[in-house]
């Protein structure tokens, strides 16, 4: 690849100009990505808001919410609603908006408070989710149509207002994520409506002070009065997060700004700084001696042989992940500094993968849980999943971009999982499963899963030449390369076959540990039960109804 990239070569000088000045060996570097080249110009400005925000809400909660509601820091759920430690981030995340999107912040308001009205006023009820998925749709639709609107299209009078739209001037091209974040809190609160028709609100309410895992931060539902205006507006703009994520959920977002995630430590943060910095020096290593973006760009394949085309191709998707790893952990990162906890987004390397499913749940891992707690499970689970997958892929699509090649993309994927799910389904039965040649036949699926996967992300988010790329590989020049490859990566997936056996020891070993954690230490001693002016306070909604 090295060699491939060097300016010797007669291919050079089609692509040189996408090329800018470097700071390694004497190299140009690869900035013709420009999502990338957007993120690491403004990562000087991205890194000192970074420390701005952090350092000020440190002082906010030492100086104002230590003094102010000291009662909320000693019990936590006394206070319901706005809470205290969402007062800053309230205030930092409207100016936040404001300087980003500039007068656009009352298109933002707009349609943030539609939702908001809509999960209030229909909440609980069982058709509400399909009220909340139409209204979120329409507006990604319209979004993508208006191109973030203009108050000259609506009034003439008001033309002048367009030359204050902030930093960043087309805010819909972010606002996707927004709109996740929407569904969540719609959602969420439609969940807790459905849950006082069934059971006590004290008993639900019971459960919001001991959330001993992540899961029970998720699945549990907040105090009724937690889902306010406020507390929405905060969640929706928080500023480690509005731009790009991760994505976390409603409850489990309000459940960690009143009980603080015991994961997070100044030892695991400065580490994990540390990882986002050498992901970083990686990133440059590689834009500086592979220029498999702009070459990717320009497209002209004929020079190239098949096996330098194919590394090309997986230089490329690796770029895309690599890419994403830092952008997102760079994120995560600043949530981690102000004590919040999210999903890591790339838990696995894109190259230790080789079955679909495992691939989509560690590749943007919290989009895939927030699709599965959303969309996946309210449409019927495993039970739905023949034709659930493909909605499920529609919609990822259609969020990420509307255009006919994502369409195809998600399609494809949504086909290849059926062939993995039948072999599965299949080989997994014991008469094959204790066969001694058993890790040899998921070797052989894997890599066929393995490369239909490579071809589908190079479909979906490829560049324009990558048609030309794929018949190069295929052609008959290119029969032997991937045979070789074959083979070799079938070699190399009985290592990957090792390595997760010692995942699932170690996952397991400090599962087990986690247990025997809080089995021993009472961290959080259930809430009391708080009696109302009901002459039964135990019963739920349903019976008081009927009662």
């Amino acid at each position: 690849m090295y060699q491939a990239s060097s300016p010797k070569r007669p291919e050079y000088a089609g692509y040189k100009d996408e090329l800018s000045k470097g700071w390694m060996f004497g190299r140009m570097i690869d900035l013709s990505d420009g999502q990338w080249d957007t993120f690491r110009s403004h990562l000087p400005a991205f890194a000192s808001l970074m420390f701005l925000y952090v350092a000020m809400n440190w002082v906010f909660r030492l100086a104002v919410v230590r003094r102010v509601s000291s009662e909320f820091l000693q019990t936590p759920t006394k206070v319901r609603g706005f809470l205290p430690t969402l007062w800053f981030p309230f205030l930092f995340a409207t100016v936040f908006a404001i300087v980003l999107s500039g007068v656009s912040t009352v298109f933002i308001l707009a349609i943030t408070g539609g939702n908001f009205i809509l999960a209030k006023r229909f909440g609980g009820r069982r058709w509400a989710p399909a009220v909340f998925w139409v209204y979120n749709m329409a507006v990604l639709f319209a979004n993508e149509y208006y191109k973030g609107y203009e108050f000259g299209r609506m009034l003439q009078s008001l033309a002048w207002l367009d030359e204050w739209r902030g930093v960043l001037r087309r805010w819909d091209v972010t606002f996707n994520i927004t709109m996740l974040r929407m569904m969540s809190f719609a959602m969420d609160y439609h969940w807790r409506v459905r849950q006082e028709d069934e059971t006590s609100v004290q008993q639900i309410d019971a459960l919001v002070a001991n959330p001993r895992t992540e899961k029970d931060r998720v699945e549990r539902s907040c105090f009724a009065q937690d889902y306010c205006f406020a507390n929405y507006w905060a969640y929706l703009l928080y500023p480690p997060l509005y731009l790009t994520g991760p994505i976390i959920t409603f409850n489990s977002f309000v459940s960690q700004m009143r009980y603080p995630s015991p994961s997070i430590s100044v030892k695991h943060t400065t580490v994990y700084g540390i990882r986002l910095l050498a992901s970083a020096l990686l990133m440059e290593l590689i834009l500086h001696t592979v220029y498999c973006v702009a070459i990717s760009k320009w497209g002209q394949w004929e020079t190239f042989s098949a096996y330098e085309i194919s590394l090309f191709g997986y230089m490329r998707l690796s770029f895309i992940w690599l890419k994403l790893l830092i952008i997102w952990r760079f994120a995560r990162f600043w949530a981690m500094a102000d004590g919040i906890d999210t999903v890591e987004n790339m838990r696995r390397c894109m190259s230790n993968n080789y079955s679909l499913q495992q691939f989509w749940r560690d590749w943007h891992c919290s989009y895939n849980k927030w699709l599965v707690r959303y969309v996946y499970i309210p449409l019927g689970g495993r039970r739905t999943s023949t034709w659930n997958t493909f909605v499920i892929f529609t919609f990822v699509a259609l969020w990420h971009d509307l255009t006919m090649r994502l369409l195809q993309w998600a399609w494809i994927i949504a086909l290849l999982f059926l062939p993995e799910g039948l072999a599965t389904w299949y080989f997994g039965k014991p008469r094959w499963s204790s066969k001694p040649y058993f890790r040899l036949l998921c070797s052989l699926g894997g890599t066929v899963n393995i490369m239909t996967m490579m071809i589908a992300n190079l479909v979906g988010f490829g560049d324009e030449g990558v048609e030309k790329m794929l018949a190069k590989i295929f052609s008959r020049s290119g029969f032997v390369f991937l045979a070789v490859a074959y083979a070799i990566l079938n070699m190399y997936l009985q290592v990957i076959f090792e390595w997760r056996e010692y995942e699932y020891r170690k996952e397991y070993a400090a599962h087990e540990a986690s247990l025997a954690q809080w089995e021993m230490a009472d961290i959080a001693p259930s809430a009391p039960v708080a009696r109302s002016g009901s002459d039964s306070p135990t019963l739920t909604k349903r019976q008081q109804r009927s009662g």
